[in-house]
C-alpha cells in the first residue's frame, strides 16, 4: 500500500494518550517482530493488525505509520477509551476544539480552577438525553482530560491530579498538556481513519474482538491478520486498571489481580492456546507464573482440540517466547522503572529475532 503522507507517520510520539506500563517502549519491538515475520512464507504480509487492549494504541500507530501493516483495528473494553478513539477518528476537529477549550478555560492557568475542573470530569457521567454524538464527544473529552492531568494517565480509581490537590509540586496539573502537539496527534488519527488505514474502533472485550474478527475479515485468516495483546499486568494490575478484560470495566482500579492466577488471565491463555483463529503476539510483565503454569504459557504449542481443528482451520502453531528489557512509569513509583517484558507469539518461530534486545527467557 501507499506510504502514509503525514508528518507523524514516522514520529516518536504518535498517541494522544499517556498510558501506564511499557507499551509505548515496546512499540518498536512489536514492529520489529512483525517485520521479521513477513520474511516468511507463512506470513508474507500483514493486512490487518488488531489490538484488543488498545489503550494508547502505540504499537498499532507505529506499525501502520512505518508501513509494517496495511490497516489497524482498535478495540477496548473501556467505553471511555473506546469513545476517545471513535471521536478522534470520526469527529477529529470537534474533539480538537473541545481540547483547546479545556486548555484555555481551565488547564492553562492551573491552580484551584484546574483542580475543580478535574473533579468535574472525574465525577461526570453522560446524561440520558444526550445525543449519541454529543455523548461520544463528551466521553472522549473526559478521557483526554483525565488522561493528560492525572498521575500516570490513570482514568479511574484513586489516582489524583498531577501536582496534587494543592498544586505545590514542580509539575503542575497541565504539565502533560501540550495543545498543539495533541492537536497534531489527533489529526493523525483522523487522517488514518479518513484514508481507511484505521478501519474501525470497537467497544468490545478481548474475547468478543477475537471472535468477531474472523466474521468481518474471513479472507485474511489465518496468517494475514495478527492480534497484538497487551493485557493488564499479573502483578499489581489492580493499581493501574479496573478490569479491561471485562466490558463493564475499564482502566483504573477496582478488581483484584493478585499473584495467584486470576481466572481472567487463565481464560485469555486458554483461548490463545486452543481457540485463536489467527496469529497473535502477546506482551506481559515477566511474572514467573506465566512460564511455570501449564494453564498459562508453559506449553510450547498452540493446539486446538481435534473437534476444533477443522472449524478453526489451524492444526497447531509453535509458541515462541522472548524477554525484552523496558523502562516505564507505573503508579506508586517516582521516575522510570526498569523491568522485563515477556513476549509470547505464534508468529513463525524461525523469524522471531534472538539477540541482545530479544532474549530467551
Amino acid at each position: 500500500m501507499e506510504p502514509i503522507s503525514h508528518a507523524l507517520s514516522q514520529g516518536r510520539y504518535q498517541s494522544p494518550l499517556r498510558y501506564p506500563g511499557a507499551k509505548s517502549s515496546l512499540a518498536p519491538v512489536i514492529s520489529r517482530v512483525i517485520t521479521s515475520a513477513k520474511q516468511s512464507r507463512e506470513v508474507p504480509e500483514v493486512n490487518l493488525l488488531v489490538e484488543p487492549f488498545a489503550g494508547g494504541a502505540s504499537a498499532s500507530l507505529r506499525s501502520i505509520g512505518e508501513g509494517i501493516v496495511d490497516r489497524i483495528l482498535l478495540a477496548d473494553a473501556d467505553p471511555l477509551v473506546t469513545a476517545f478513539w471513535q471521536a478522534a477518528a470520526a469527529d477529529t476537529e470537534q474533539l480538537i476544539d473541545r481540547m483547546h477549550e479545556e486548555w484555555k478555560r481551565y488547564v492553562r492557568d492551573g491552580g484551584a480552577s484546574a483542580v475543580s475542573r478535574w473533579d468535574y470530569w472525574r465525577a461526570w457521567s453522560p446524561r440520558p438525553a444526550m445525543t449519541s454524538q454529543d455523548r461520544r464527544l463528551s466521553m472522549a473529552t473526559q478521557c483526554l482530560f483525565l488522561n493528560r492531568t492525572t498521575f500516570s494517565g490513570i482514568l479511574h480509581g484513586k489516582a489524583g491530579p498531577i501536582g496534587g490537590r494543592a498544586q505545590t509540586s514542580n509539575y503542575p496539573i497541565g504539565c502533560r498538556w501540550n495543545p498543539d502537539a495533541l492537536a497534531e496527534r489527533l489529526r493523525y488519527v483522523g487522517h488514518l481513519y479518513d484514508i481507511g488505514r484505521l478501519v474501525d474502533v470497537w467497544c468490545k472485550d478481548w474475547r468478543q474482538t477475537l471472535d468477531d474478527v474472523p466474521e468481518h475479515y474471513p479472507q485474511l485468516l489465518p496468517s494475514r491478520v495478527v492480534a497484538y495483546l497487551d493485557p493488564p499486568y499479573i502483578e499489581k494490575s489492580s493499581l493501574l486498571y479496573r478490569t479491561s478484560f471485562d466490558p463493564r470495566g475499564g482502566y483504573g482500579g477496582g478488581s483484584s489481580v493478585e499473584t495467584s492466577a486470576d481466572p481472567l488471565h487463565l481464560s485469555l491463555a486458554s483461548y490463545l492456546r486452543t481457540r485463536a483463529q489467527f496469529r497473535w503476539l502477546l506482551s506481559y510483565d515477566n511474572h514467573p507464573m506465566l512460564m511455570q503454569s501449564k494453564w498459562l504459557y508453559a506449553q510450547s504449542r498452540m493446539t486446538p482440540s481435534e473437534v476444533d481443528r477443522e472449524t478453526l482451520g489451524v492444526r497447531q502453531w509453535r509458541i515462541t517466547k522472548r524477554l525484552v528489557a523496558t523502562r516505564y512509569s507505573a503508579a506508586g513509583r517516582s521516575g522510570k522503572r526498569s523491568a522485563e517484558e515477556l513476549l509470547i507469539t505464534t508468529l513463525p518461530p524461525a523469524t522471531v529475532p534472538l539477540d541482545e534486545q530479544l532474549r530467551l527467557p
